[in-house]
């Protein structure tokens, strides 16, 4: 009975607190501007899209690796809404073709400068959440938006490699290399958790990276799996929507693709934003615990 007791205090306590947290994240988006910055973020990631895609289809065009490109494509699908998606493939397909490698250097110049750039704009807003008020300067800045465009970068393409290679690949990894028979059995659910780590990771990096102020790596762990599961939620609720609720092509025309495309990836800027927010609050209120 008193164990009962206890445990139902503790409970109250716990929900207590959550509400508290929400409540005070909630009014820091609307003082930090969160939702004009996500706009902004949007923006420059949108930016970056198309001298990715340059760069990605260069680089598959000098190896026999075209077949990765409708995989990754297909699992974009699942994520960009339908018609963004089909955006996506014509521009992508239309830098396949031949003659067209030599936009590699292009591709990888325009890609860092609006990377950096949305990265630069992501820090200055984490540092706002972070009540930063010793920030660094231009250039330091400027190499920290490097630093992160290639260790993010970095992780999510290790992330869509895993999903890339297919269910099947722990088979294939079996029959050229000595690894054990049951790696073929659990590589379908293994992709899954490298996909879902390295996104989590990199979130991470960027919560600890980002902002000029002390906290420990794991204490962004809390923000980068919201943000994870906020984005996740976000993508499928929204291709969802955009399939069988509302149509942008009728509204706007050829530009419904576009527009769609620039809400996934503000929704995608705001999931990282509040998991900056929750992270800096937590730490506000561990702090003033201690």
């Amino acid at each position: 009975m008193i164990a009962t007791k206890q445990l139902t205090e503790k409970t109250k306590s716990i929900a207590h607190k959550t509400a508290t947290v929400a409540v005070v994240v909630y009014n820091e988006l609307w003082r930090t501007r969160v939702f004009t910055i996500a706009a902004a973020l949007a923006f420059y990631f949108l930016l970056s899209l198309v001298p990715l895609l340059i760069v990605f289809a260069s680089l598959l065009w000098y190896l026999p690796a075209t077949s990765a490109v409708s995989q990754l494509l297909n699992i974009m699908a699942a994520l960009i809404p339908a018609d963004s998606a089909r955006l996506v493939q014509a521009a992508t397909l239309s830098v396949l073709g031949p003659g067209h490698t030599s936009f590699l250097s292009f591709g990888i110049l325009s890609y860092l400068w609006a990377a950096t750039g949305g990265f630069s704009v992501l820090i200055e807003s984490l540092d706002i959440a972070y009540d930063v008020t010793d920030c660094r300067s231009w250039w330091r800045q400027r190499l920290q938006a490097f630093l992160l465009t290639f260790t993010v970068g970095g992780l999510g393409m290790l992330s869509l490699l895993a999903l890339v290679v297919g269910p099947h690949f722990g088979h294939f990894l079996s029959l050229f290399f000595p690894v054990p028979e049951v790696f073929a059995h659990i590589w379908p659910f293994l992709r899954w958790i490298i996909t879902i780590a390295t996104f989590v990771s990199g979130l991470e990096l960027m919560y600890y990276l980002g902002p000029h102020a002390r906290h420990s790596f794991w204490s962004t762990l809390p923000g980068a799996a919201f943000a994870v599961a906020m984005w996740f939620l976000g993508s499928f609720g929204l291709s969802f929507y955009l399939t069988n609720i509302a149509n942008y092509n009728k509204t706007y025309g050829s530009l419904g693709a576009v527009i769609a495309l620039m809400l996934w990836l503000y929704i995608s800027s705001l999931a990282v934003l509040i998991g900056a927010e929750l992270n800096a609050e937590i730490g506000k209120a561990r702090r003033a615990r201690d």
